[in-house]
């Protein structure tokens, strides 16, 4: 088990460490950039319909919730390298799961081995980045996240070029597989930067959200969260199969969920420049804005449009989850584990909205009116953004 010992008792490598996390944000976006390619090919070879499609995605961010509300404690119990290398395990299962899914039943586990997964690493990897910021004093969040974004550029262009090259999609469920498998041997030697002291001691779920709804700007911050993984939502499901609809070849389809991606990159190494000069709120406000004109080029159902509009999604997502996970963390010291675990819970809350509205709105008018979410999305996040303190 690992123990949370105090910062000053403790041997570690800042730089080792800070390439470890960077690795663990990075597989997701691998996971994430491939499956988004993957999912047209998987529903057709399932034969689900839209709806249930979305209503399936559900099983993974449900559990995600729970197990990010308790990730706190699971932190403070095991120790934050111990969470990640189980998570690692889990997302190598579900690969593997989803590669031999031959019906409904199949895919729902494997959907929910990835869920588990996903909560584990992802309140490991966020909470080890607050405490890497804590001991050192720098700021790395956004950086971070923009590891997650050039991983889904490399996920997405590699899956689409080895489904152009004749690969079947559980032989690109292997393969990721195996890179999660590979990330967990690199974890073995490496020390986690220590949590700082009492991090996740009596912080049970109930305490985690009782902490996060007794402040108001915490709850507000967390409810943007919500609201910006909607648009990663969104492109992460549906993109590809709104561009085939359109017109376009897996390739290009792939192509354009790699530029979203990319986008993303681009806009978080901008963002830590932007939250350093004018603040949080500044950031978010622009995020905003960015959702409300991204879904306007999306609307008209036109394929250049629709590649422009799922770039300037990318650029105006990039920066809500980092930036809400550093703001909620200087509100409450000494609490990573329970503000990046409580946090993402919510915003996880999301993905389990977001699938099944669209799903069903594109099953009885059509997946561009269901896109109208996204524009929803932008309009409630700069309303929220606007009741922030500047200083936020």
């Amino acid at each position: 088990m690992i123990t949370n010992q105090p910062i000053a008792s403790i041997a570690w490598q800042p730089r080792a460490v800070f390439a470890l996390l960077f690795g663990y944000l990075a597989l997701f976006g691998v996971l994430i950039g491939g499956q988004g390619v993957l999912w047209a090919e998987i529903i057709g070879a399932l034969q689900l319909s839209k709806s249930m499609f979305g209503l399936v995605q559900l099983a993974s961010p449900i559990l995600s919730v729970v197990l990010l509300v308790a990730g706190a404690q699971l932190a403070h119990w095991l120790g934050k390298k111990s969470l990640a290398i189980v998570g690692l395990a889990l997302l190598a299962v579900s690969q593997l799961a989803l590669a031999e899914a031959g019906g409904l039943a199949l895919l729902l586990g494997a959907l929910l081995l990835s869920g588990a997964g996903n909560a584990l690493l992802e309140t490991a990897a966020n909470s080890a980045t607050l405490d890497w910021e804590h001991a050192t004093g720098r700021s790395v969040m956004n950086l971070m996240h923009a590891g997650f974004s050039a991983g889904a550029v490399l996920g997405a262009f590699a899956a689409g070029l080895l489904l152009g090259q004749g690969w079947r999609y559980p032989a690109v469920l292997t393969l990721l597989a195996l890179l999660c498998m590979l990330l967990l041997l690199i974890s073995l030697p490496v020390r986690f930067p220590p949590a700082e002291s009492g991090d996740g001691a009596g912080l049970g779920p109930a305490d985690t959200l009782r902490l996060l709804l007794g402040m108001p700007v915490m709850l507000a911050l967390a409810v943007v969260c919500v609201l910006g993984v909607i648009g990663e939502s969104v492109s992460n499901l549906w993109s590809v199969i709104y561009l085939h609809g359109l017109g376009a070849d897996a390739l290009l389809g792939g192509a354009t969920f790699a530029l979203f991606n990319g986008a993303m990159f681009a806009g978080r190494l901008a963002n830590s420049w932007v939250v350093a000069r004018w603040g949080a709120r500044a950031s978010l406000l622009a995020s905003g804005l960015g959702l409300v004109l991204a879904n306007v080029l999306l609307l008209p159902g036109i394929l250049a449009l629709a590649i422009a509009g799922f770039a300037l999604m990318g650029l105006s997502v990039a920066g809500i989850v980092p930036t809400v996970l550093t703001a909620g963390a200087r509100l409450a010291p000494g609490r990573s584990a329970a503000v990046a675990g409580g946090i993402m819970a919510l915003a996880y809350t999301g993905f389990v909205i977001c699938p099944p509205i669209t799903g069903l709105v594109a099953d009885l008018v059509s997946l561009r009116a269901a896109l109208l979410i996204v524009g929803a999305s932008g309009i409630a996040i700069l309303v929220l953004a606007c009741r922030l303190p500047p200083s936020r």
